[in-house]
């Protein structure tokens, strides 16, 4: 057998001191990335809930059927919403919610929110979706904030090109704890 030399010997000392020394100082550059974060805030276990009126509910609760509206058509949708879960748990806080409404713009709809007869404002961030300003619920206070959707078809709205043309709505509900 032949003897490796002592050549071959220091480089792979070498080698194995280099792994050695690479190895080290990349886990002391990147130990300053490595942090344990604690959660030492408060946790809300109870979120808001959207409850929609049964019909809705027959359509998975988050889309609304627009089907055989023509011009001259209203749909008129019902929401509310509450701090307390089925228990009746109340919410422990603050909580600051907007809605939310989604749609391809196909159609020319009119939307409308209101709250006890007066109007929501719905911004239109672009041409397809509203957002509704922040409503608040209080901490530990039962609350039930409830909406009307209004969807009109204008009646003047006819074409021939909106015929078959499909269009959907999804609303959904944006909750932050405050």
């Amino acid at each position: 057998m032949k003897d490796p030399g002592p050549k071959k010997i220091k480089v792979h000392m070498y080698l194995a001191y280099l792994f050695l020394i690479s190895f080290l100082v990349t886990g002391i550059s990147f130990s300053r990335f490595s942090t344990v974060i604690h959660n030492s805030g408060p946790e809300n276990i109870v979120i808001p809930e959207v409850e929609f009126p049964a019909w809705i509910l027959g359509h998975q609760a988050d889309s609304v059927n627009l089907e055989d509206m023509q011009p001259g058509t209203t749909r008129i949708i019902p929401i509310s919403i509450t701090n307390q879960d089925e228990s009746g748990q109340v919410s422990g806080y603050n909580q600051s919610v907007t809605l939310e409404l989604r749609t391809t713009g196909n159609l020319p709809l009119q939307y409308a929110l209101t709250k006890a007869g007066s109007p929501v404002l719905l911004s239109q961030p672009d041409s397809n979706r509203y957002v509704s300003a922040a409503q608040e619920f209080t901490a530990n206070v039962a609350e039930t904030k409830s909406y009307q959707l209004t969807i009109v078809w204008p009646p003047g709205s006819k074409s021939d090109t909106y015929k078959n043309e499909i269009d959907y709505m999804q609303l959904q509900l944006r909750a932050v704890q405050s």
